[in-house]
């Protein structure tokens, strides 16, 4: 079968690889039909996650149909169209029981942190769904959710398996309540259902912050006030439209942010950019510098910017050390902070009922449909941001 396999940084291609098999009793064979690429895929593609080896099939963002069903197989059958969360989860741990998905802990054969799909062997080693057809582990839990026969096309809900689950736990993680003012640092994928999570929670306001054009426009179409800051300093934009109460804050970036340079902080004081790309006319700043350098910029940003007694929310991937970390801003205002990886069941048959019902419309977001033999051109354009590519998905 036809497989996307990572050989080394910057290194993915097509090979053929054998189909899966069944290996215990809880098993499912999916023939994929939809598959996508995410920001956090990118991390793998640069060679800079723990534990990715040479060999491994990529994706966790999959969906498609059961061909083959273990013999303890109850919740689904064959000819089923389902959706996969890209954690692992048994269904019956301490976690699994609690809804606590991402860190079940049994899935991980190889640590104590939770298992995925396509992502390293620090999370289990599991082969990805960028192929023609994968092996789900623990399938009466993983491939549970079912789309309904009212849904015709794969892309309404192929996001259910990651980012859309991913931003509403985003936007809920930092307790966005009606009236809310919300700054979602970000505008891929991820970001882009934040803003939108924000709004469905009844958010005041939602601000957008990246600097590519296209991400921007498309959050900006779901009513975000939106902050380039390569134009911008979003700090400053912040306080100033908040009157010095700060905003709730959401890191849908992770480590490989691109900011201002630690010495900056998020504080500089040029201001002379004539044209806001935002809905106000806000402050500007000129001659930006920003580097992939600093993991943590947006971090420091949104200590500045948090409301205080706030939470601060990073669903964003950090999987790399670095050596640096605000606490003390965080004390300051005293400031908590929840993260991690998103517990995929626990939101996607609410989000799956919201597309059913036509409140959510996630095809919006994308920008690219291939092949998957496209796949390693798709990843090029997709890490380089050329053809203002916000989301690639494959059809099989």
């Amino acid at each position: 079968m036809k497989s996307l396999v990572y050989h080394g940084p910057m290194d993915v291609r097509i090979d053929d690889k054998p189909k899966p098999m069944i290996q215990d009793k809880e098993d499912i064979i999916l023939k994929v039909t939809a598959t996508a690429i995410c920001g956090s895929d990118l991390h793998l593609y640069h060679g800079v996650t723990p534990g990715m080896e040479p060999g491994q099939t990529l994706g966790h963002e999959f969906m498609g149909i059961v061909e083959e069903v273990g013999s303890h197989v109850y919740e689904i059958r064959e000819g089923d169209r389902v959706v996969i969360p890209f954690n692992i989860s048994c269904g019956r741990c301490w976690y699994c029981n609690n809804g606590l998905w991402s860190q079940c802990n049994r899935s991980n054969p190889n640590g104590e942190i939770g298992a995925a799909f396509g992502y390293s062997q620090s999370t289990g080693g599991y082969d990805g769904g960028q192929a023609e057809y994968v092996r789900v582990p623990f399938a009466n839990t993983v491939a549970s959710l079912k789309v309904p026969d009212s849904i015709s096309k794969d892309e309404q809900v192929l996001f259910l398996s990651d980012i859309l689950p991913t931003g509403y736990f985003g936007a809920d993680i930092t307790n966005v309540q009606p009236g809310d003012d919300v700054a979602v640092f970000g505008a891929g994928p991820v970001g882009y259902f934040a803003v939108m999570s924000s709004f469905l929670r009844g958010a005041a306001r939602v601000f957008s912050i990246d600097h590519l054009e296209p991400r921007l426009s498309k959050t900006k179409d779901l009513g975000a006030e939106i902050i380039n800051f390569d134009k911008e300093n979003p700090v400053e934009i912040l306080r100033k439209e908040t009157k010095e109460n700060g905003v709730l804050c959401i890191d849908a970036v992770g480590f490989e942010s691109v900011g201002h340079t630690p010495s900056d902080g998020g504080n500089s004081n040029n201001s002379n950019i004539s044209n806001s790309s935002g809905v106000h006319d806000h402050s500007k700043v000129s001659d930006p510098i920003y580097e992939p350098a600093n993991p943590i910029q947006v971090l420091e940003w949104m200590c500045q910017s948090a409301r205080k007694y706030s939470t601060l929310s990073v669903p964003g991937a950090y999987v790399s050390a670095y050596d640096k970390f605000p606490f003390g801003q965080m004390w300051n205002k005293e400031l908590s902070i929840k993260m991690g990886q998103c517990p995929v069941k626990k939101y996607n048959e609410a989000l799956l009922h919201l597309i059913e019902t036509g409140r959510i419309d996630a095809t919006k977001i994308i920008s690219h449909t291939m092949k998957l033999e496209e796949a390693s051109k798709a990843y090029e354009i997709f890490d380089k941001k050329e053809e203002d590519a916000t989301k690639i998905i494959f059809k099989l």
